[in-house]
């Protein structure tokens, strides 16, 4: 214990030093720079023609469409941010005609919200369009409201959009480069699995799913690029996508066969250590050259140039002398398959790699397109309604909620009411334990800010002062603001709350009213998550249980074509059928976790077949590309994934029997007979014999997972 104190202290100091570096690499100043500019500057043209109330309803305009900002690809920003724009001019013609009826703004902003929420839109901006232009003495005339604030809108639009000619690829760049960082971060995994079994691949699982979570932005991002176009001539970047998805299949397929080989927490006898360490420095190698090409992608740095050195000849030949020491020994037999089939992933990861590499080096840049699908979006909000689904309760639970705010702020003409309806907008999540969560960060960051504010302007008290302090609060919010909910609410609420009303610009109380509103806001979202719709998410277990069996079983009989040969690889189909059924489910179960008095049982059961089912996902990928597992019909690999899948589909049924011992013991005897058969003296055994016995291991692994899952399935209480 005495000498792990140190290294603990040095790891806590350096901890201390990298979390500074974490943040200040998340922040966004050139956002914040954008946001300050677009607040600041019509708020001083509105000082300097002697209308401030102009330049503040314009800066309206700027910071709302600052809020709404997207990433990805220029061009979809800029369609993006112009809808934005005309939403944000309507909801300030439409806030400034009602401002004199306050029952029909909480009419107005209810139903804005119902419609917001069921059309997707994540970031509250129409709503607060309305609010901030309903509950403002309104200056002009609501045509003039709408031409301010959309030209205030243009005005931020125009900062943020300024390095469009500049960085066009670069969005598509930074979402291939994190992919390949992904893989980087995988290799790095699984080449510590190997190194020490004992502790296995740490972080795998969370790594893989950032991997898939990063091809899945890069693939949408790259849709933006080419939308419309899908024969677009140049594939450049669809050819590193397609490349990253075979380099993430096959790591999770070496990960998978490292696991089996190690599966006693050694690695065996047979296999030697320098076959391991000749092994681990070439997937080092290769996730050193995945993070030399995600720098290249990202444009850190010019293109390297150059690639990853070939695998060393003296591994491919450390694993046939692992093949001619084992002679008929069953497990020196299946440790010096495995051990053969490591070699050959490597080697095959090596030449994906270099391939990738290779359409790098293609400059040639995607033409961009993009398209607006109006009424493709509404259909799917009268679907939702249509079906009673979760969004649509979340929809109506949000615009009740709000409306009840509302309602009360009007009913006893709470000044500054509006707050509590704001509150109510950006907290209300679907479960209590993330609206508890957001509650608490919003009424801690709120109340500081409204201190905040209410100092500054005790210092500040003249309209000047006041608007440099916006503009400095702009600047900071919206650089911060990726760094965490609370510290884009200590800053965001004084610029917010001086936008809205600086009628008492140094009034103390109204600081104090605000962060009372805002907490009474929380305790209307609180409610509104126990009293509508509460518990939903338990009455989805048993639809989402059965997709996910459903998807597992599809991908586990795809793997049994493969092995019959009736396909050559898994189609991409089943695999992202299991991954988003894999993905539903375990959003279930956080949801579940978030509900008081929850199940403890029911969490426990669906955490073991999440975990479950994302390893028997692994393990087909390993079989389904192991080099020589297709032997034709009657394949006993086969035959143990289509008992498999049975056992999958069955899993829920009273009997819960899984039984896969006959093919099994066929594949034991058929490895035998080929062994005895087809191999002399020192003589390597053919290709089919090193594919049937690189999979047994995994077999044994899969039989184990499915076990795993059958008992959490049959043990679930039924419906």
């Amino acid at each position: 214990m005495i000498k792990i104190a140190p290294f603990s202290a040095r790891s806590a100091r350096w901890e201390g030093w990298e979390r500074p570096g974490r943040a200040a690499r998340r922040a966004t100043p050139f956002h914040g720079l954008a946001a300050g500019l677009g607040v600041g500057l019509p708020l001083l043209l509105g000082l300097l023609s002697g209308r401030p109330d102009r330049g503040t309803l314009a800066a309206i305009g700027a910071y709302l469409i600052a809020v709404a900002a997207p990433t990805g690809p220029y061009e979809a920003r800029a369609r993006s941010m112009a809808e934005f724009i005309v939403v944000v001019a309507v909801g300030g013609g439409l806030g400034g005609l009602l401002a004199p009826f306050p029952w029909a703004v909480v009419a107005v902003i209810t139903a804005t919200v119902a419609g917001a929420v069921l059309l997707g839109q994540v970031k509250p901006v129409p709503e607060f369009a309305v609010l901030f232009t309903a509950v403002r003495p309104p200056p002009t005339h609501p045509l003039e409201n709408m031409a301010l604030m959309a030209l205030g809108g243009l005005w931020v639009a125009a900062i943020l959009l300024s390095p469009w000619p500049f960085r066009r690829l670069r969005p598509l760049g930074e979402a291939l480069g994190a992919v390949a960082g992904a893989v980087a971060a995988m290799l790095d995994a699984a080449a510590a699995g190997l190194r020490e079994p004992a502790t296995g691949a740490a972080g795998w699982e969370d790594r893989r799913r950032k991997a898939a979570a990063a091809m899945r932005k890069a693939a949408t991002t790259y849709s933006l690029f080419l939308s419309g176009q899908p024969d677009a001539p140049n594939a450049r970047p669809q050819r590193l996508l397609d490349g990253f998805r075979r380099m993430i299949h096959r790591t999770v397929g070496l990960e998978a066969q490292i696991r089996a080989l190690t599966a006693g927490g050694a690695l065996p006898e047979s296999v030697p250590d320098a076959w391991r360490s000749e092994t681990v420095a070439a997937i080092g190698a290769l996730a050193a050259e995945a993070r030399r090409l995600s720098a290249d992608l990202e444009g850190a740095r010019p293109p390297s140039g150059g690639g990853s050195a070939p695998m060393s000849p003296d591994l491919a030949d450390q694993a046939e002398d692992v093949w001619r020491a084992a002679g008929d020994d069953r497990d020196g037999l299946l440790n010096a398959a495995l051990t053969d089939e490591i070699t050959r992933t490597v080697d095959r990861l090596h030449s994906t790699l270099e391939s990738a590499r290779g359409a790098f080096a293609d400059r040639s840049p995607p033409g961009p397109a993009v398209r607006v699908r109006p009424v493709a979006r509404a259909a799917d909000a009268v679907a939702e309604v249509r079906h009673r689904s979760a969004l649509f309760q979340q929809a109506m639970r949000v615009a009740l909620m709000v409306g009840l705010a509302m309602t009360i702020s009007t009913a006893f003409r709470i000044r500054h009411g509006q707050w509590m309806a704001m509150t109510v907008l950006v907290t209300l999540h679907a479960t209590y334990g993330e609206t508890m969560s957001r509650v608490g960060q919003r009424v801690a960051g709120s109340a500081v800010g409204c201190l905040i504010a209410a100092v500054v302007l005790a210092l500040t008290p003249s309209r000047p002062h006041a608007a440099l302090a916006m503009t400095l609060f702009a600047v900071v919010a919206f650089t911060l603001r990726p760094l965490g909910y609370t510290y884009w609410n200590v800053f965001v609420t004084p610029l917010s709350l001086m936008l809205m009303d600086l009628s008492f610009l140094a009034d103390w109380s109204i600081a104090l009213r605000r962060i009372l509103l805002i907490a009474a806001g929380g305790a209307i979202a609180l409610v509104g998550t126990r009293v509508l719709w509460p518990r939903q998410a338990a009455r989805e277990v048993p639809g989402r249980v059965d997709e996910v069996l459903s998807a597992c079983a599809d991908l586990t009989r795809a793997a049994a074509a493969v092995a019959e040969g009736e396909a050559s690889r898994l189609p991409d189909g089943p695999l992202a059928a299991t991954r988003k059924a894999i993905d539903g489910l375990a959003d279930l179960r956080t949801r579940m976790e978030n509900e008081p008095d929850h199940d403890p049982g029911q969490i426990e059961r669906l955490t073991t077949l999440v975990e479950a089912c994302g390893r028997i996902r692994d393990r087909l990928i390993a079989v389904a590309g192991t080099t020589g597992v297709t032997s034709g019909p009657r394949n006993p690999v086969a035959r143990v994934l289509d008992r498999t899948a049975d056992a999958i589909d069955n899993a829920a049924a009273p009997s819960g029997g899984f039984e896969v011992s006959g093919p099994l013991d066929d594949l034991d005897e058929r490895l035998a007979r080929e062994a005895h058969r087809r191999r002399p003296a020192h003589a390597l055994p053919d290709r089919t014999v090193r594919g049937l016995a690189a999979t047994r291991r995994t077999l044994d692994g899969l039989i184990d997972d499915v076990d795993d899952l059958v008992g959490a399935v049959s043990a679930m209480p039924r419906p």
